[in-house]
């Protein structure tokens, strides 16, 4: 192999390493929410990280660039990726990998997934034993590697949120629902556990959360789920907007409030999971997997 030959195997990995970066890097808080509901809670905040190594790492192989070394580093990457996957798959029931972020159609399966990154393994292998180091790296190939971590690093800041996952503890949190407004919309028996969602028709948070309370529904991670739809009578869209939402959702059962009747919600969505006759938990934004509150729930 001569110096300004390539490595096909290293360019195999790197393309897989640069479409895993360029599916996530657009969504990065999507990322960090798939890592807390991996068991990871606090380790969100390196999600945006990931994403830019694993670029990185992408445009290394690509371009030809240290590849001797990047094989190295991805090859315990891999490992470190496949663990764990593993622990969440196993642990947590995640099937999804999240490898790819937005690009779905390239989600697999959790044994072709581990599969695929052994075959990553071997090719990388392979690469650290037959790849001859090549020093000289060309300015254009600095140039172009330097243009997309800069613009990576900027798309990835605009969805990022350090303290998404940082819990604020609301008021009613471990308070008996008997004690709180929320009583008067429980729509269970003492005893049961519930959970009871709170939305807006113009939210949009609300509607992309839809599929998770869907989940939420089937699971029996609680006995009773409730959808409550809060909305101003005096608009002139409601109806509009009513019927868009069944339109999308026409199997939902949903109770409609006046928002002048409720002073206790402060934001769209905001979730309350209620056991044992009290408000165990509140969740304020996006309804996430009911996988995250497995724990909680069997307390």
């Amino acid at each position: 192999m001569t110096r300004s030959s390539y490595s096909i195997p290293a360019l195999i990995v790197g393309c897989v390493f640069l479409l895993s970066g360029m599916g996530k890097v657009g969504n990065v808080l999507a990322f960090q929410r798939l890592i807390v509901e991996y068991g990871l809670g606090s380790f969100n905040v390196v999600a945006p990280f990931v994403v830019l190594l694993e670029l990185l790492i992408g445009c290394f192989l690509v371009f030809n660039c240290h590849v001797k070394i990047t094989s190295i580093f991805s090859i315990v990457l891999l490992i470190l990726f496949s663990i764990i996957y593993s622990y969440a798959w196993l642990h947590n029931g995640i099937t999804d990998c999240g490898c790819f972020g937005n690009y779905s159609f390239l989600q697999t399966s959790p044994l072709f997934t581990l599969a695929r990154n052994i075959c990553l393994i071997i090719l990388l292998i392979v690469t650290v034993v037959t790849y001859q180091p090549n020093t000289v790296v060309e300015s254009w190939k600095r140039i172009t590697i330097c243009t997309i971590m800069f613009s990576a690093t900027f798309v990835s800041g605009m969805t990022y949120r350090p303290f998404a996952f940082v819990k604020n503890k609301h008021p009613f949190e471990n308070v008996p629902i008997s004690e709180t407004q929320l009583n008067n919309y429980s729509s269970t028996t003492s005893g049961r556990s519930e959970l009871m969602f709170f939305i807006s028709y113009s939210c949009p948070h609300c509607v992309n959360s839809i599929e998770n309370y869907k989940a939420w529904q089937l699971s029996e991670i609680v006995d009773t789920t409730s959808l409550y739809i809060v909305v101003d009578s005096s608009s002139q869209s409601l109806d509009s907007l009513r019927n868009l939402f069944i339109q999308r959702f026409p199997s939902i059962q949903a109770t409609e409030i006046d928002k002048s009747s409720l002073n206790f919600i402060e934001a769209y969505p905001t979730a309350f999971m209620v056991k044992n006759d009290t408000i165990q938990n509140v969740i304020l934004g996006e309804l996430p997997s009911h996988y995250l509150f497995i724990d909680d729930i069997n307390k």
